[in-house]
Protein backbone atom coordinates (compact mmCIF):
# COMPACT_ATOMS: atom_id res chain seq x y z
CA UNK A 1 0.00 0.00 0.00
CA UNK A 2 1.61 3.73 -0.83
CA UNK A 3 2.56 5.34 2.18
CA UNK A 4 0.56 8.76 1.25
CA UNK A 5 -2.13 6.60 1.47
CA UNK A 6 -1.36 5.06 4.57
CA UNK A 7 -0.70 8.89 5.93
CA UNK A 8 -4.28 9.55 4.41
CA UNK A 9 -6.26 6.75 6.19
CA UNK A 10 -4.74 7.48 9.52
CA UNK A 11 -5.55 11.35 9.80
CA UNK A 12 -9.22 10.51 8.70
CA UNK A 13 -9.51 8.00 11.36
CA UNK A 14 -7.84 9.82 14.09
CA UNK A 15 -10.44 12.77 13.36
CA UNK A 16 -12.98 10.34 13.64
CA UNK A 17 -14.57 11.32 9.55
CA UNK A 18 -14.57 10.03 6.18
CA UNK A 19 -16.37 11.24 3.53
CA UNK A 20 -20.13 10.50 2.84
CA UNK A 21 -22.77 10.37 0.15
CA UNK A 22 -25.29 13.18 0.21
CA UNK A 23 -29.00 13.57 -0.35
CA UNK A 24 -27.88 15.18 -4.10
CA UNK A 25 -26.28 13.99 -7.12
CA UNK A 26 -24.17 17.05 -7.05
CA UNK A 27 -23.52 17.06 -2.98
CA UNK A 28 -22.65 13.85 -3.41
CA UNK A 29 -19.25 14.38 -5.18
CA UNK A 30 -17.99 16.98 -2.75
CA UNK A 31 -15.77 15.53 -0.13
CA UNK A 32 -15.11 16.84 3.34
CA UNK A 33 -12.64 19.41 2.24
CA UNK A 34 -15.48 20.85 -0.01
CA UNK A 35 -17.93 21.41 2.94
CA UNK A 36 -19.39 17.69 1.93
CA UNK A 37 -21.22 15.97 5.01
CA UNK A 38 -19.41 14.00 7.11
CA UNK A 39 -19.98 10.58 9.14
CA UNK A 40 -17.69 8.93 12.01
CA UNK A 41 -14.78 6.51 10.46
CA UNK A 42 -15.57 2.99 9.81
CA UNK A 43 -14.71 0.04 11.97
CA UNK A 44 -11.87 -1.01 8.72
CA UNK A 45 -10.51 2.16 9.06
CA UNK A 46 -10.12 2.58 13.12
CA UNK A 47 -8.61 -1.01 12.56
CA UNK A 48 -6.41 -0.20 9.56
CA UNK A 49 -5.85 2.89 11.82
CA UNK A 50 -4.93 0.84 15.16
CA UNK A 51 -2.57 -1.81 13.08
CA UNK A 52 -0.63 1.53 11.85
CA UNK A 53 -0.50 2.91 15.10
CA UNK A 54 0.41 -0.20 16.98
CA UNK A 55 3.60 -0.81 14.20
CA UNK A 56 5.04 2.47 15.08
CA UNK A 57 5.32 1.74 18.40
CA UNK A 58 2.14 4.03 19.57
CA UNK A 59 0.18 1.86 21.43
CA UNK A 60 -1.43 4.43 23.75
CA UNK A 61 -2.97 6.22 20.62
CA UNK A 62 -3.71 3.13 19.38
CA UNK A 63 -5.74 1.79 22.67
CA UNK A 64 -7.46 5.36 22.35
CA UNK A 65 -8.95 3.79 19.30
CA UNK A 66 -9.83 0.22 20.40
CA UNK A 67 -11.72 1.55 23.17
CA UNK A 68 -13.54 3.30 20.54
CA UNK A 69 -14.25 0.70 18.75
CA UNK A 70 -15.38 -1.24 21.66
CA UNK A 71 -18.23 1.61 21.84
CA UNK A 72 -19.02 2.03 18.36
CA UNK A 73 -18.04 -1.44 17.21
CA UNK A 74 -18.76 -4.33 20.06
CA UNK A 75 -20.08 -6.43 17.43
CA UNK A 76 -16.81 -6.31 14.86
CA UNK A 77 -14.35 -9.37 14.96
CA UNK A 78 -11.05 -6.93 15.09
CA UNK A 79 -12.05 -4.73 17.79
CA UNK A 80 -11.45 -7.75 19.49
CA UNK A 81 -8.50 -9.12 17.37
CA UNK A 82 -6.65 -6.01 16.91
CA UNK A 83 -7.05 -5.17 20.61
CA UNK A 84 -5.49 -8.34 21.75
CA UNK A 85 -2.45 -7.76 19.88
CA UNK A 86 -1.93 -4.21 20.93
CA UNK A 87 -2.17 -5.73 24.28
CA UNK A 88 0.30 -8.27 23.80
CA UNK A 89 2.85 -5.91 22.23
CA UNK A 90 2.74 -4.27 25.42
CA UNK A 91 3.08 -7.68 27.23
CA UNK A 92 -0.41 -7.39 28.60
CA UNK A 93 -1.25 -10.91 28.12
CA UNK A 94 -3.66 -11.21 31.12
CA UNK A 95 -5.69 -8.10 29.90
CA UNK A 96 -5.40 -9.68 26.06
CA UNK A 97 -7.26 -12.80 27.26
CA UNK A 98 -9.14 -10.81 28.91
CA UNK A 99 -10.08 -8.84 25.64
CA UNK A 100 -10.55 -11.22 23.79
CA UNK A 101 -13.10 -13.09 26.52
CA UNK A 102 -15.14 -9.97 25.91
CA UNK A 103 -15.41 -10.88 22.41
CA UNK A 104 -16.33 -14.28 22.63
CA UNK A 105 -19.20 -13.38 25.11
CA UNK A 106 -20.80 -11.19 22.42
CA UNK A 107 -19.40 -13.55 19.33
CA UNK A 108 -19.69 -16.99 21.59
CA UNK A 109 -17.83 -19.97 19.79
CA UNK A 110 -16.33 -17.59 17.53
CA UNK A 111 -13.25 -19.62 16.55
CA UNK A 112 -10.45 -16.94 15.25
CA UNK A 113 -11.80 -15.70 19.21
CA UNK A 114 -10.62 -18.94 20.79
CA UNK A 115 -7.33 -19.65 18.62
CA UNK A 116 -6.49 -16.22 19.46
CA UNK A 117 -7.04 -16.98 23.58
CA UNK A 118 -5.48 -20.38 23.05
CA UNK A 119 -2.26 -18.28 22.06
CA UNK A 120 -2.57 -16.08 24.75
CA UNK A 121 -3.35 -19.01 27.21
CA UNK A 122 0.04 -20.80 26.06
CA UNK A 123 1.74 -17.50 26.59
CA UNK A 124 0.97 -17.06 30.00
CA UNK A 125 1.82 -20.95 30.58
CA UNK A 126 -1.42 -21.92 31.01
CA UNK A 127 -2.00 -25.23 28.74
CA UNK A 128 -5.01 -26.53 30.19
CA UNK A 129 -6.72 -23.40 28.74
CA UNK A 130 -4.95 -23.15 26.40
CA UNK A 131 -5.67 -26.80 24.71
CA UNK A 132 -9.43 -26.23 25.47
CA UNK A 133 -9.45 -22.83 23.95
CA UNK A 134 -7.73 -24.73 20.52
CA UNK A 135 -10.09 -27.67 20.50
CA UNK A 136 -12.97 -25.11 20.95
CA UNK A 137 -11.78 -23.27 18.08
CA UNK A 138 -10.54 -26.70 15.72
CA UNK A 139 -14.14 -28.07 16.23
CA UNK A 140 -15.78 -25.04 14.91
CA UNK A 141 -13.45 -24.43 11.83
CA UNK A 142 -12.03 -28.49 11.22
CA UNK A 143 -10.30 -27.33 8.11
CA UNK A 144 -7.96 -24.54 9.47
CA UNK A 145 -4.65 -25.18 9.23
CA UNK A 146 -3.46 -23.16 12.10
CA UNK A 147 -6.58 -24.24 13.73
CA UNK A 148 -5.25 -27.50 13.64
CA UNK A 149 -1.45 -27.21 14.17
CA UNK A 150 -2.31 -25.33 17.62
CA UNK A 151 -4.16 -28.31 18.64
CA UNK A 152 -0.99 -30.23 17.77
CA UNK A 153 1.06 -28.26 19.41
CA UNK A 154 -0.82 -28.82 22.55
CA UNK A 155 -0.71 -32.52 22.23
CA UNK A 156 2.87 -32.60 21.59
CA UNK A 157 3.32 -30.21 25.23
CA UNK A 158 1.33 -32.49 27.13
CA UNK A 159 3.29 -35.66 26.15
CA UNK A 160 0.42 -36.95 23.93
CA UNK A 161 2.98 -37.40 20.57
CA UNK A 162 1.02 -39.98 18.59
CA UNK A 163 -2.07 -37.33 18.58
CA UNK A 164 0.07 -34.39 17.79
CA UNK A 165 1.84 -36.12 15.03
CA UNK A 166 -1.03 -37.38 13.42
CA UNK A 167 -2.98 -33.96 13.71
CA UNK A 168 0.02 -32.18 12.04
CA UNK A 169 0.23 -34.72 9.44
CA UNK A 170 -3.15 -33.59 7.66
CA UNK A 171 -1.54 -29.89 7.76
CA UNK A 172 2.09 -30.45 6.91
CA UNK A 173 4.68 -32.57 4.99
CA UNK A 174 5.36 -35.99 7.42
CA UNK A 175 9.13 -34.23 7.53
CA UNK A 176 7.93 -31.14 8.97
CA UNK A 177 5.35 -32.93 11.08
CA UNK A 178 8.29 -34.95 12.27
CA UNK A 179 10.22 -31.61 13.12
CA UNK A 180 7.45 -29.77 14.75
CA UNK A 181 6.95 -32.87 17.07
CA UNK A 182 11.06 -32.65 17.88
CA UNK A 183 10.52 -29.55 18.83
CA UNK A 184 8.22 -29.55 20.99
CA UNK A 185 9.89 -32.63 22.65
CA UNK A 186 12.89 -30.11 23.26
CA UNK A 187 10.89 -27.17 24.65
CA UNK A 188 8.49 -29.09 27.26
CA UNK A 189 10.78 -29.22 29.93
CA UNK A 190 11.17 -25.31 29.20
CA UNK A 191 7.54 -24.76 28.98
CA UNK A 192 6.84 -27.11 32.09
CA UNK A 193 9.26 -24.94 34.28
CA UNK A 194 8.02 -21.55 33.01
CA UNK A 195 4.21 -23.41 33.89
CA UNK A 196 5.72 -23.66 37.56
CA UNK A 197 6.94 -20.10 38.02
CA UNK A 198 3.00 -19.10 36.71
CA UNK A 199 2.01 -21.72 39.19
CA UNK A 200 0.00 -23.55 36.65
CA UNK A 201 -0.56 -26.78 36.09
CA UNK A 202 0.01 -28.46 32.74
CA UNK A 203 -3.64 -30.77 32.27
CA UNK A 204 -4.40 -33.15 29.56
Amino acid sequence: MHRSFVRHIVALALVGTVTAGCQSTQESDKDWFEGGPMKAASAETLQLTVRVLAAKGQTAQAGFLLNRMLVDHPDYLGTYTEGAEVLLIEGRVSDAIGWLTRGLERMPNQPLLLNDRGVCHLLAADLKSASRDFDAAHAADPRDADFVSNVALARALQGRDDEALRMWNLVVSPQDAASNLRIAIAARSQFAGLAARENVVIGQ
